[in-house]
């Protein structure tokens, strides 16, 4: 039986950071949000450990001048240029975290062979990102969205193997890791999509290079509360149909099937739940909803218990090629500025994204927890005996990433939806800035109608 039917001027369907980020903007009007988790964030989450946390989800975020940082700064939330190292690589018992990465190849134990293919296909990489910077750059007059679309194109019809092409294995360990941050492999992605990525792990200035003191989870958990009971957990939405002059709106809320009118609806949900709530949707929306790929995750936070200085104290990101995972993370690089006195204690980030995170699918928490300690004290020795705690985090739909032609459904996902506005990460390449940015544009819309005069 369906009960209840509230009218709301705008209701946001998903408590995402593109959701919350709606919200957030149109915090002053009559909103509200359905999450059907327990918990708001989406993949962002971390969990506090005292003055240290456990990190899970996404964890580097846009700096000043973004949508990020303006919402940052709009709530409160305190976040800080990543400090250390950003491009360490560990590889046959060497770990390189200094001068610049064109001269890895030629400090790494490789082949001669392997080592000036290395160095030529980073070359043809390191002139690639400098191209995608300079192709990514705002232009004067142009739209978010046209910007958005525009940088989807960029190659966007080969995959990143396709550009690096046929390399030896342990040339194309080097370029994996990074590549399966999107949760896709090199085989599967576009090589802009992959060069974009580089980009971001070389390019300070350009890139995601700050981290939220006390956890990602403090910007999401932060706009929460400032909306309070206007966010309803545990509320799955079931159907979104558009009538004359307002959204239908159909979710669960205690086991009771209810229903909810809205002037307007931000579908902030991922693209393959957005395809399945509304089944109204224009035929060439839903095909552009089917197109977006997502690949699963299997990520570890390690809570660490060392008394004094460790060999990771001034890395944030080290690439782990051949390993059960593709990166490790230091999560309290950002705690530990030269001036102090070094705490004791710390926090790492380990993840397995697409082909590994797959091949650990039928394990469960322990075994993983096991496989992982094993390889991370091959990186770094000893560390086995100081990890106090091993969270395991399973995602089944990691981050959305282009495969080639993505770009040819960009249009249909930016055409305007009536009453309903799209908003969310796989909307662009830049993820939670992406998602920030797309939540914050469709509440301005709305806004704008809302505000229209009669």
């Amino acid at each position: 039986m369906t009960v209840g039917k509230a009218v709301n001027e705008a209701i946001v369907l998903g408590g995402g950071i593109a959701g919350l980020a709606a919200a957030w903007a149109l915090r002053d009007r009559d909103v509200l949000v359905l999450e059907a988790d327990d918990r708001v964030g989406g993949r962002i989450k971390s969990i506090p450990r005292g003055r240290y946390w456990l990190n899970v989800g996404a964890h580097v975020f846009g700096g000043a001048g973004s949508a990020t940082g303006r919402l940052l700064d709009a709530t409160g939330v305190t976040a800080g240029d990543v400090p250390g190292v950003l491009a360490g690589l560990a590889f046959k018992g060497k770990i390189l975290t200094t001068g610049r990465v064109e001269t890895y190849p030629f400090r790494l134990p490789l082949r001669w062979r392997d080592r000036w293919t290395l160095a030529r296909a980073g070359i043809r990489l390191r002139l690639a990102v400098s191209e995608y910077g300079r192709m990514s750059r705002p232009r004067e007059g142009e739209s978010a969205e046209e910007r958005r679309t525009r940088i989807m194109s960029f190659r966007g019809d080969e995959t990143f193997s396709d550009f690096l092409g046929d390399v030896p294995e342990d040339v194309d360990a080097m370029f994996r890791p990074t590549i399966n941050r999107s949760s896709g492999e090199p085989e599967e992605v576009t090589a802009g999509y992959g060069i974009g990525y580089f980009q971001l792990v070389w390019d300070r200035q350009a890139g995601l290079a700050r981290n939220i003191f006390g956890g990602p989870s403090q910007l999401p958990e932060a706009i929460a509360r400032t909306l309070g009971d206007r966010v309803r957990l545990r509320c799955p939405v079931r159907e979104v149909t558009t009538e004359d002059d307002h959204v239908r709106v159909r979710y669960e809320e205690d086991g009771v099937l209810r229903e909810r009118l809205a002037r307007y609806v931000v579908a902030a949900t991922p693209a393959y739940v957005t395809r399945r709530i509304i089944p109204g949707l224009a035929p060439k929306t839903r095909e552009a909803l089917e197109a977006i790929s997502y690949g699963p995750y299997v990520v570890a936070a390690f809570l660490t218990g060392e008394t004094g200085p460790a060999p990771w104290d001034d890395l944030y990101a080290v690439a782990t090629p051949k390993k059960s995972f593709n990166m490790v993370f230091n999560m309290a690089n950002i705690l530990r500025p030269k001036s102090d006195i070094r705490q004791p204690g710390g926090s790492l980030m380990v993840y397995s994204g697409a082909g590994l995170a797959r091949r650990l699918a039928d394990l469960d928490d322990h075994q993983i927890a096991e496989r992982y300690v094993e390889d991370l004290s091959s990186v770094f020795p000893g560390i086995a005996e100081i990890v106090e705690e091993v969270y395991i985090q399973r995602w089944e739909h990691g981050l959305p990433h282009p495969r080639p032609g993505r770009h040819r459904v960009q249009a249909a996902l930016e055409r305007p939806l009536g009453r309903i506005f799209l908003a969310g990460d796989y909307l662009g390449t830049t993820y939670t800035e992406t998602a920030i940015e797309t939540g914050t544009s469709a509440a301005s819309a709305i806004r704008l109608a809302l505000e229209a005069p009669p």
